[in-house]
């Protein structure tokens, strides 16, 4: 990066005496060659609440040649540019090396990361003030159009589910679907993708625990409302003309239905998922599941700590791709012989983080051998909470709420 870009954010901040720009455009990340200054800035502002003058820093820094500068802001946008410009020369440098070196997965894993540390640094804070009563008055007629075109958050279609969150899933929202073992939490992200899929949305599954086949026999099971048996078509035994013109009508000219899952000893990580949002740019992405995951450090050693990566990982992720991402997460019982009831919000496996940073967390319990499923939300931030029950029926793929039978 260019030593004379810095001495011009410097300068200009020297100048203007305008620190929060700064702080908003990722300084901290972006000066390397002059960090020093950059460093002693900081404190001097820290004790004194001022920016110092220019004379100051020539004056402590001897090699440093103040310039004339203009706004900080247009500054440090030309040194984001450059940022950008060098970085992702290097990151594609050191991929094409990689695949020299017959290391293409490797390579990609690297880019990802690098991808999304650009992203942190070019990205900025979004500011509103809460006195500024146009700017609210024109979200409200926002949210009202979009109401009236009904261009809202995905809806399930359960009813109870829908109540509790009026706007629907939406947009920048981390969710978690908390339960004890077979219980049902990955047939219940499923059939909330298929209604997303329903109507127009394009979601996408990580599956971290099925094969890819096996979700979408889920999925055809699901979309069929009764027409397959999954246990039937798991063997193979369906009737492949009768599926095929179900296929034709049903699925042709539809949105995409996207299913990815990992290869034997790959990692998935948030950086992983990422590179999958750009490329196939779903509506709504499931992960089945949390614990199975790493996170972008690759923390192995410490599930606690990688599940609290994991979970601001994951917030981060669904802000600034601006899109619902649903967690499966299991939970850790209080007393082990009780794997059926349903989990408190504190009861996620290895870490509580998940569960502060969620915006909405549903949790799930079963009794063994019982086809109804006891469902709580017992955090959400967008809607209230409320207690439902759904009664399933695993081989035809259908969820039915218990006022309804």
């Amino acid at each position: 990066m260019a030593y004379q870009d810095e001495v011009e954010v410097i300068s200009a901040l020297c100048k203007n005496k305008d620190i929060h720009t700064m702080f908003d455009g990722g300084a901290d990340l972006l000066i390397k060659d002059c960090g020093d200054i950059w460093g002693f800035i900081k404190d001097y502002y820290s004790q004194t609440k001022q920016v110092p003058d220019v004379d100051l820093i020539a004056t402590r820094f001897r090699d440093f040649d103040v310039v004339d500068a203009g706004p900080t802001i247009y500054h440090i946008q030309k040194l984001k540019s450059a940022y950008l410009d060098e970085s992702l020369r290097s990151s594609v440098r050191t991929a094409a090396n990689l695949i020299q070196n017959n290391e293409s997965g490797k390579a990609l894993r690297q880019l990802s990361s690098d991808l999304s540390t650009i992203t942190t640094v070019t990205s900025r804070a979004r500011d509103i003030d809460v006195t500024d009563i146009d700017d609210a008055m024109s979200y409200f007629e926002k949210l009202r159009q979009s109401a009236e075109d009904g261009c809202v958050g995905i809806k399930t279609n359960i009813a109870a589910f829908d109540a509790c969150l009026p706007m629907g899933i939406s947009k920048g929202q981390l969710g978690v679907l908390l339960a004890y073992p077979a219980i049902g939490k990955s047939w219940l992200a499923l059939y909330f993708a298929a209604q997303a899929w329903k109507v127009g949305r394009t979601p996408m599954i990580i599956s971290l625990e099925m094969t890819e086949h096996e979700v979408r026999n889920r999925v055809f099971t699901i979309l069929g409302d009764g027409k397959f048996s999954h246990r039937a078509m798991s063997a193979g035994r369906l009737d492949q003309n009768e599926f095929r013109d179900w296929a034709e009508t049903e699925l042709k000219g539809k949105p995409p239905f996207k299913i990815i899952s990992n290869e034997i000893g790959s990692e998935t990580t948030p950086n992983l998922i990422q590179s999958k949002i750009e490329q196939y740019k779903p509506d709504i992405v499931f992960i089945d599941y949390l614990q199975l995951m790493s996170d972008n450090n690759g923390t192995s050693s410490n599930e606690t700590v990688k599940i609290k990566n994991l979970s601001r990982e994951l917030k981060m992720l669904a802000i600034t791709q601006q899109i619902p991402v649903i967690a499966i997460a299991s939970a850790t019982p209080d007393d082990a012989s009780d794997l059926e009831s349903v989990p408190q919000l504190g009861q996620v496996a290895w870490s509580k983080q998940i569960a502060y940073d969620a915006d909405f967390v549903l949790a799930l319990g079963r009794k063994q051998n019982s086809d109804a499923i006891e469902v709580a939300f017992r955090k959400n931030r967008n809607g209230f909470l409320g207690d439902f029950i759904l009664v399933a029926d695993f081989d035809s793929g259908r969820f039915k709420e218990y006022n309804d039978l």
